[in-house]
């Protein structure tokens, strides 16, 4: 076993913040602009235009910034045999909150088919409890690279695995 920390899973703002700032707030700007130079008759109308526009999707743009920022990470700290879960969201000015899950919690790592649409499932990696709940951890499209992350997280930790239910 390691004695290094290792990363689970981390989950970012910066899909939502790209489609916050590019989609609505750019899509604003844009579209806007667009009708003014379609509609304008000068130079100076244009430019007012599109002062105004990027003004009123200033909003757009400031939360994209704010959630470009969040983070949400997972780590297994071997030195302390537990769980850490680091949750960053810029508008608690009190800074990251960290969460622990002592290892002595959890029992096994095991997959399973989490979502089953049509011909598509995903699996996910979860962490079974000692009472038999299983806590999701990471989600996969392939069921493979499922497996491997599973045995992955069950060598690291020392935890054995349950029967493989991704097939």
């Amino acid at each position: 076993m390691s004695h290094e920390p290792y990363l689970v899973f981390r989950r970012t703002g910066r899909t939502i913040a790209a489609v916050l700032a590019f989609g609505f707030g750019g899509g604003t700007v844009l579209l806007g602009v667009l009708s003014s130079v379609v509609g304008a008759v000068s130079a100076a109308a244009i430019w007012a235009a599109a002062r105004g526009y990027f003004f009123a999707s200033f909003p757009f743009f400031l939360g994209a910034l704010v959630l470009v920022r969040c983070r949400r990470e997972l780590w297994f700290v071997p030195g302390a045999r537990a769980f850490r879960m680091l949750t960053f969201r810029p508008w608690q000015l009190a800074g990251p909150r960290v969460e622990e899950a002592k290892l002595e919690d959890f029992h096994a790592v095991r997959t399973e088919v989490f979502e089953q649409v049509g011909e598509a499932a995903s699996t996910v990696v979860s962490l079974v409890m000692a009472s038999g709940d299983a806590v999701p951890v990471r989600e996969f499209d392939a069921p493979d690279e499922a497996r491997r992350a599973a045995a992955e997280l069950a060598e690291i930790t020392g935890l054995p695995m349950f029967g493989d239910a991704a097939t």
